[in-house]
């Protein structure tokens, strides 16, 4: 007993003492030391343990590669968006739909909107070649400035939830179907689920998103996947990184709807949301039996957002004469670059 009263006693005596490594922010602590001698190697110290945090700090963010653009007036911040890389190459960035603050300002939002949008251009790098914006198909202020600043409308997006996940997913009439074709990705077929969606991509989308074995890496995660028949990838599911503040995944299909996916993709979509109630699936618009399977599957279309995107060969090409009016799919069939813009249609050879 006598013992634990002098641990809590001397426990105490801490209670008023912070312990905390030597850092510039303390320099106002040196003024009160009277040794010279000490106050220079205090000195030293800080600076040589804040540069090294520092470092930390920026290898960090180089990792993350995300920068916020503010609108600033009478020194508020009155509007903000950020951008982000959506390929590990840094060629294709994400701007993130415009915020404003509850600062008043003297812009209108859509003058807000095209300089926050305007200034995202101008301070990107020379690997960049395409931004791409995700707007709601109602947020006209969004997409009339995006178009205002060159950005063309690429494709639309449906988003699905799963209707009353709570409730038995399996009918006990119901042939059960094995789930096991689902698998995970990994080093041995990870060449093949790029592949499968490069070859599942339009020209123009493959060159935007520009995807590498390390991009598919990056939206690989515990809820992610693939059905593969006999080395066949035929449907995955993958993280999608366009949508920060949410778990939604990318459902990719082939080009056109493969039979063996009718008895097991409805089972396997409820495994994933059992697993992941609050996860959102994408699909494109232009997949239609694949929506269409989806709604007669009980699945849920949320909302639906347009894709539009920038391209630095698209725009350059666009300026041509008779060309201002083309679609993206037409102008970048005529584009005849030295060399191969953009990624091979033959399947990649693992590294």
């Amino acid at each position: 007993m006598k013992q634990d009263l002098n641990h809590d006693l001397n426990f105490n005596k801490y209670k008023k003492v912070t312990f905390e490594e030597l850092h510039i922010r303390h320099l106002n602590l040196l003024m009160d030391l009277k040794s010279e001698k000490l106050n220079n190697w205090f000195l030293k110290m800080a600076i040589i343990n804040t540069f090294e945090d520092l470092k930390i700090f920026l290898n960090n963010l180089k990792k993350n590669k995300h920068k916020c653009i503010i609108a600033i007036e009478e020194k508020k911040i009155v509007g903000y968006l950020n951008i982000f890389p959506l390929n590990c190459k840094g060629s294709c960035l994400r701007i993130s739909k415009p915020n404003l603050t509850n600062i008043k300002s003297s812009l209108t939002e859509k003058d807000m909107t095209l300089g926050l949008i305007k200034k995202s251009i101008s301070i990107t790098d020379i690997k960049t070649s395409s931004w791409v914006i995700n707007s709601d198909i109602n947020n006209n202020h969004l997409i009339s400035s995006a178009r205002e600043l060159g950005f063309q409308p690429l494709q639309n997006v449906k988003l699905w939830s799963k209707s009353n996940i709570n409730k038995s997913i399996k009918n006990t009439n119901e042939k059960s179907y094995s789930i096991d074709e689902f698998q995970e990705i990994n080093k041995l077929n990870l060449i093949n689920v790029l592949n499968f969606i490069r070859s599942n991509q339009s020209p123009l989308i493959r060159t935007i998103l520009d995807l590498d074995q390390k991009d598919i890496s990056n939206r690989n995660d515990l809820n992610s996947g693939a059905i593969i028949y006999n080395n066949t990838v035929i449907c995955t599911i993958l993280k999608d990184i366009n949508f920060q503040d949410s778990k939604v995944y990318t459902l990719t299909i082939g080009r056109s709807w493969d039979d063996r996916l009718s008895p097991i993709l409805k089972n396997i979509l409820n495994n994933f949301f059992e697993k992941s109630p609050y996860s959102i699936i994408k699909t494109y618009e232009e997949n239609t039996e694949l929506n269409s399977y989806l709604e007669n599957s009980g699945f849920r279309d949320n909302y639906q957002e347009i894709i539009l995107v920038r391209n630095t060969i698209v725009r350059n090409e666009s300026k041509q004469i008779n060309k201002i009016n083309q679609s993206l799919e037409s102008i970048f069939e005529k584009l005849n670059p030295q060399g191969n813009a953009y990624p091979s249609p033959f399947p990649l050879k693992s590294k």
